[in-house]
């Protein structure tokens, strides 16, 4: 396979160059895993002899290429084993996340016409259990933890995980050669994404488009030093981001992942596993933060003096301005007695956050860069297999995303509609040609966001074209840029902007992990402090963008009430879903 500008994978395919790679690897350690407490690791060899057993298992249960396999599991050594061994047969994995309901396994077995499901616990196979049986197609369930469904329907085998690994293990060839070879263009996932559409679409990806990913990837990041790398897991493997990048770009350097076993666990882990690379979100970076500050404030008034000295120089260094002799003597202490300590605290080895899946607040971004810690903030689509633009290392303008990755062309519509074009774009929506012709258009992909292209070539976001707000006098909002200014009061989590047209802005508010620990249930002095941080971002709003009112939300904006998707991206049209009757109840009520 031709690579991007001599960088990215050589093979052909994902199957190929992880095998390429475990061949070179052997018994150094790929993958590792926090089980009762107990790091255990996984090697290159044994991984890769796995993957020929569960490929001759599916092989054998009737799988072959172009079937579309459903994968639902939480990230362990079993989702990576099942996803290579599907492409291997030369089928198509259709990744989904542990989080979707009954109604929504209902309607995706359906639409992706699967052949099999593989889940990993008997709660997913109960929900799982009534659309494969419903489905004319779907004839095999493979669950991973030992225990299965009483029930067995005619047309539908349910087998256990490690019945399957015994059925391979009596056929399995000794490489992979008896498996269809495959081509680069041949689509070998398809992910599931919603982007303010009524039903999820199939995004169909290839193996040229991710490795052409994994090429910008690698061009992105060679200038940090690429080798012996450590990545730690902490996103859905299931989500196009940390598909691309979290699994497959550190199979391409031969580098070792460790799966982060839960959210809560991230700063202890960071501090055993001593990562080279991340990938992250916002909203993780935001905990991140807060729980480095908390851990200045419990040491005391003048590490917490220190520490924000830091914060305040390191921010005043990195835009443009000189520091007075007072200020270079405190930011030397600064870099002795605090940058070393947080770098140590998250391993004394990480190169950068590679952060995506939503904007990154600048502030957040200034508060790691002035401790010395790369945030490249990105910008990608799953349609783009998934990353778009980054911040090179060298060159960070935390307030962009980036520039394109190598390999990948970029331009704006006459409406300053962001377009993309690149081996990186998908073969288009699956079962849906009209989608697929409205989003690539002459070989360009219509990614549906407003940009900016500076002179430089960095791009700034300025919303989606569907998010637009027109108000009544027919002027033109972005809610993105508003809520950006919401969300980056300290006493803000989360807005969400309404007022379509309508004659002013109002919005749902979720208040910060800080107001809600300093006021608990007391909702009218959280209100009141909501309304202080909406009145100081009030100040740098035009007049029309301004929020008039607002409702404080009844929960945080979350995964699990379908309020953000799995990157931490706001769903708005769930969110006004949710709150419309009470946000047209501000409308109504008679305004002093």
């Amino acid at each position: 396979m031709p690579t991007v500008n001599g960088l990215g994978p050589r093979e052909d395919t994902l199957p190929d160059m992880f095998f390429a790679r475990a061949a070179a690897a052997e018994q150094m350690p790929f993958l590792h895993e926090r089980r009762n407490g107990v790091w255990r690791k996984t090697s290159w060899f044994k991984m890769a002899d796995n993957v020929l057993v569960m490929a001759t298992a599916l092989k054998q249960r009737g799988i072959t290429p172009g079937d579309r396999v459903i994968l639902v599991s939480e990230n362990r050594s079993e989702w990576i084993v099942a996803e290579l061994a599907i492409m291997l047969v030369g089928a198509i994995s259709v990744p989904l996340f542990t989080t979707n309901t009954a109604t929504d396994f209902e309607y995706l077995v359906q639409d992706s016409g699967a052949r099999a499901v593989i889940c990993s616990t008997s709660k997913l196979a109960a929900q799982l259990f009534t659309p494969a049986q419903e489905s004319a197609g779907c004839h095999l369930m493979v669950v991973m933890e030992p225990g299965q469904l009483r029930r067995h329907p005619a047309g539908l085998a349910i087998v256990n995980w490690d019945q399957m690994m015994t059925e391979g293990r009596r056929g399995k060839p000794n490489n992979k050669t008896g498996f269809p070879s495959g081509n680069p263009d041949d689509v070998c996932s398809i992910l599931y994404t919603t982007n303010n559409t009524d039903k999820p679409r199939g995004v169909m990806l290839t193996h040229r488009s991710i490795m052409a990913n994994l090429a910008g990837c690698e061009g992105l990041l060679r200038e940090v030093g690429l080798g012996q790398d450590v990545f730690l897991s902490m996103l859905p493997f299931s989500h196009a981001y940390e598909h691309s990048v979290g699994l497959y770009f550190p199979i391409h350097l031969g580098a070792q992942i460790h799966i982060l076993p839960r959210p809560e666990a991230l700063n202890s882990t960071i501090a055993d596993v001593r990562p080279t690379i991340m990938t992250t979100v916002p909203r993780l970076l935001e905990l991140l933060r807060d729980r480095i500050r908390q851990n200045f404030v419990q040491r005391g008034a003048l590490a917490l003096f220190l520490f924000e000295k830091a914060i305040s120089l390191g921010t005043k260094k990195l835009q443009g301005e000189t520091l007075t002799l007072i200020e270079r003597i405190q930011n030397t202490a600064a870099d002795i007695f605090i940058r070393r300590a947080v770098r140590a605290r998250l391993g004394g080895r990480l190169k950068a956050f590679v952060s995506g899946g939503a904007a990154l607040d600048p502030s957040i971004g200034y508060f790691f860069l002035a401790l010395g810690i790369r945030p490249l903030q990105g910008y990608g689509k799953t349609e783009a297999s998934s990353v778009i633009t980054a911040n090179p290392p060298s060159h960070i303008k935390i307030e962009t995303v980036g520039t394109p990755l190598a390999g990948v062309s970029v331009q704006l519509t006459q409406t300053g509609e962001l377009c993309v074009k690149g081996p990186l774009v998908m073969a288009g929506y699956w079962n849906d040609p009209i989608g697929t012709s409205k989003a690539l258009r002459d070989g360009w992909y219509h990614t549906g966001d407003l940009a900016e292209i500076h002179e430089d070539g960095y791009i700034t976001l300025t919303g989606r074209k569907n998010d637009i707000i027109v108000n009544t006098n027919g002027e033109d909002i972005s809610p993105s840029k508003v809520e950006a200014i919401l969300e980056a009061q300290r006493d803000i989590a989360f807005a969400c902007v309404f007022g379509n047209r309508h004659p002013f802005l109002t919005a749902v508010i979720c208040p910060s992990d800080i107001v809600i620990q300093q006021f608990g249930d007391r909702q009218e002095r959280i209100k009141e402090q909501l309304q202080e941080a909406v009145a100081t971002a009030n100040v740098t709003l035009s007049q029309v963008e301004r929020i008039r009112t607002f409702i404080v939300a009844d929960d945080i904006f979350s995964q699990e009430n379908k309020l953000l998707s799995a990157s931490g991206r706001k769903r708005r049209s769930a969110i006004i879903a949710a709150y419309e009757e009470r946000l047209m109840g501000l409308y109504r009520r008679p305004r002093r």
